[in-house]
């Protein structure tokens, strides 16, 4: 038998190298999950909005009442109707309207909207003429921002050169 055939296994300096590599590998994963897990925070919080949203017009049509969304930089609330019995009067009042979602925000919640508020009336048209919404955020999601318009409600994502949101 030869040296060469006798030898097997591996040098120590050869494992060090190995371990070496994997830690960088690691470290690496590591940085870029946190990252991903910011970005997935901030698309599950766009689209827990986007699902109240349709939640509150499809309520206003189907219960023929109005719907009322509130938002605020913190967080977000949703309103039926129900003041004035049966099919309510028309006017957000939070302290007698029945609040169906109240939402507090992970990451801060910006709106080009008239005020903090608007509605869907029964037919499901939203009384703003064309709005956005966004979660800030560092990361750069998919979905980080709302268009809403009289007949349509879209996700997209944010872009910072229009200053609009980019629907998907």
């Amino acid at each position: 038998m030869d040296d060469n055939e006798s030898r097997r296994g591996f040098t120590l300096l050869e494992i060090m190298i190995v371990i070496a590599i994997l830690g960088i590998l690691a470290a690496i994963a590591v940085g870029n999950f946190g990252g991903m897990k910011e970005k997935y925070k901030v698309e599950a919080e766009t689209k827990q909005f986007y699902a109240d949203l349709m939640d509150a017009r499809g309520r206003a049509m189907q219960r023929n009442r109005m719907s009322f969304v509130r938002i605020s930089g913190t967080g977000y609330a949703t309103y039926e109707d129900t003041n004035t019995p049966p099919d309510g009067n028309g006017v957000l009042d939070n302290t007698t309207d029945t609040m169906v979602a109240n939402v507090i925000a992970l990451h801060t919640i910006t709106t080009d909207l008239p005020g903090d508020a608007f509605e869907f009336n029964r037919n499901g048209i939203a009384s703003v003429s064309t709005g956005n919404i966004l979660f800030s955020s560092t990361a750069k999601p998919d979905y980080d921002c709302i268009t809403i318009r009289p007949t349509r409600i879209k996700m997209g994502q944010y872009n910072a050169g229009t200053g609009m949101c980019d629907e998907k």
